[in-house]
């Protein structure tokens, strides 16, 4: 949008940006990411889970100039107190990668920023991967997203998801995202899990291997705790919670906080990340089974700031990635996105 990334460059280029900034509510603006790019941990995952070093280092130094680095928790104490920085950001990292111990880690430490990582507990516990991994894994070892469509197909026992599953492979353009949606939303859980693993090892897929590359371990979490980095919950299996009954979603965030703060503390259990993010995968049920597990704040994926008065399990961040336009960040940061939003324009997405 042509006013959206005009109005962004005014206030990233300009002193303007510190008007407004005065001049707006005291906010936390969280960015919201899962990799920074390393081909021996991540290499096989989408490009849009990753961004790189550079830029991201980047990134974390502009904000610093112009803003007060907290954690997610911190940033959210502080917005309930009236204490701390008038403008805050956050960096958060979703699931528990490798690289946020390898690479992550030793950015913070170089750049000054904080930031929050969400763990799934199971590749914790279990060294086990969900199966969204092992789909990726295909991809990334010579199966296209029709391939593994049609596999599926000739394995799968819901004729509802077959017939949506055929609609989609029939339909073509971006099969890698539409398979996947497939999967994600309307393919029977077990049945989908199912039969997903059976492909993974078919093609010589070793979930215990692949779990060992791309997500950290008890000692990797430890050491980021020890590095400042605030640890978070995500569930147990990283399910989309709107697709569960009450008493399963229940499950899912109180048992991934148990083992956190089992492991790590208390202060793991601060806050939260619902998987995927979006406003349709979770619901009141699943924000108020978060909210009764002993989380302080959630986040979603959905772009804009935070301020006193935001629903503290609706918290709201900005996802990023190697595309994302650096202006559009420091725009919205400096409350120059939330200051439109009071006229009824809303351009943040």
């Amino acid at each position: 949008m042509l006013l959206r990334g005009a109005w962004a460059r005014l206030l990233h280029h300009t002193p303007l940006w510190r008007l407004v900034d005065r001049v707006m509510p005291a906010r936390l603006t969280i960015l919201a990411g899962h990799c920074v790019a390393d081909e021996a941990a991540n290499g096989g995952l989408p490009a849009d889970m990753k961004i790189s070093a550079a830029r991201l280092e980047r990134i974390a130094a502009t904000l610093g100039q112009r803003h007060g680095w907290v954690t997610v928790g911190e940033g959210v104490e502080h917005l309930d107190s009236g204490s701390g920085p008038r403008s805050m950001v956050a960096l958060s990292m979703d699931d528990g990668y490798k690289d946020n111990r390898t690479v992550l880690l030793p950015l913070l430490e170089r750049s000054g920023a904080r930031a929050t990582v969400f763990l799934e507990s199971r590749p914790l516990e279990e060294r086990r991967v969900n199966w969204s991994h092992k789909y990726f894994w295909l991809l990334a070892n010579g199966k296209s997203a029709d391939e593994v469509g049609r596999d599926y197909l000739l394995r799968c026992e819901d004729a509802q998801t077959r017939e949506r599953l055929r609609r989609v492979l029939e339909e073509g353009g971006d099969l890698a995202y539409t398979v996947k949606r497939v999967f994600k939303y309307e393919a029977a859980r077990a049945d989908r899990d199912a039969r997903i693993d059976e492909l993974f090892r078919e093609h010589g897929g070793d979930e215990a291997a692949l779990c060992e590359r791309i997500y950290m371990d008890w000692d990797d979490v430890r050491a980021l705790a020890a590095g400042g980095v605030e640890l978070g919950g995500h569930t147990v299996h990283h399910e989309v919670l709107a697709t569960l009954d009450a008493e399963a979603a229940t499950e899912e965030v109180a048992r991934g906080r148990d083992v956190l703060v089992r492991e790590l503390g208390e202060g793991a259990g601060r806050t939260f990340a619902y998987p995927f993010g979006r406003r349709w995968d979770f619901d009141d049920a699943a924000a108020g089974a978060v909210r009764e597990s002993g989380f302080a704040g959630a986040v979603t994926t959905h772009a804009g700031t935070c301020v006193a008065g935001s629903d503290r399990m609706r918290l709201a961040r900005w996802m990023i990635d190697e595309q994302t336009p650096l202006h559009l960040i420091t725009a919205e940061a400096c409350g120059g996105f939330a200051l439109l939003r009071r006229i009824g324009l809303d351009l943040s997405e």
